[in-house]
């Protein structure tokens, strides 16, 4: 049973890796947990889309909602990320920018739906009574597709 259901996996992540490469463009909400001098809880939306034959650049807008040193904070985020190439299993390159960091990533991305990264951030300022934002981060994000077609 153990082997038949990663199976189906593997066979639907395959099917959504086809899909979104014959897709233009895709969105929907993203939902991540990222660790970089605490944790945080990151939720917004993303816009991808078909760029120079198979790439994919996305766009992402979330807000970082942390409990660190006893407080807790909402940090807003801009990202942009690049696929190379939209294979089911892909490299990508990333960059998050908030008002206190600028964090470069690099990860490898399951159907541009699953996304495991990770970067460093050097701040940019700081935080009022927090200690600086910044050093090495990890991130798994979901990215939730609202307009997926799949084609029977």
């Amino acid at each position: 049973m153990k082997n038949f259901v990663i199976k189906v996996i593997c066979i639907a992540l395959f099917s959504i890796g086809l899909q979104a490469r014959a897709q233009e463009i895709l969105y929907g909400p993203t939902l991540s947990y990222q660790y970089q001098k605490g944790s945080a809880i990151k939720t917004g939306g993303y816009f991808a889309f078909a760029f120079l034959g198979e790439n994919i650049l996305k766009t992402d807008v979330t807000a970082n909602f942390t409990w660190t040193q006893s407080k807790f904070a909402v940090i807003p985020e801009l990202a942009f990320s690049f696929y190379p190439q939209s294979w089911v299993v892909a490299p990508f390159v990333r960059t998050e920018i908030t008002p206190y960091t600028i964090t470069p990533k690099v990860g490898i991305s399951l159907a541009t739906i699953l996304d495991l990264d990770f970067g460093y951030g050097f701040a940019t300022a700081d935080k009022q009574d927090y200690r600086p934002i910044k050093g090495f981060t990890a991130s798994l994000r979901f990215n939730i597709p609202l307009n997926y077609k799949l084609n029977m």
